[in-house]
């Protein structure tokens, strides 16, 4: 099973094709070769340090409640 998880943008390095993004707290460089119409502020899902999707607005609440869904049930689960 492969997972992507949901980043914003935080800056982009055009000279590398590369973007610095933002996992709740957490940075990351990731390549943008797979995606098209980046732009800083706006999320993307990354998998295996690459950019893979760009976000919608929507999708990206969506996804971000998503995650911290699954965050809130493995704490739980960890506190057992």
């Amino acid at each position: 099973m492969c997972i992507a998880a949901p980043a914003q943008i935080i800056e982009i390095d055009e000279e590398e094709n590369s973007a610095v993004v933002d996992f709740g707290g957490v940075r990351q460089k990731v390549k943008l070769d797979l995606v098209e119409d980046v732009s800083e502020g706006r999320y993307v899902l990354v998998h295996s340090g690459y950019a893979i999707e760009v976000l919608s607005d929507q999708a990206a609440r969506e996804s971000l409640e998503a995650w911290d869904e699954l965050l809130k049930v493995l704490e739980e689960e960890n506190l057992d």
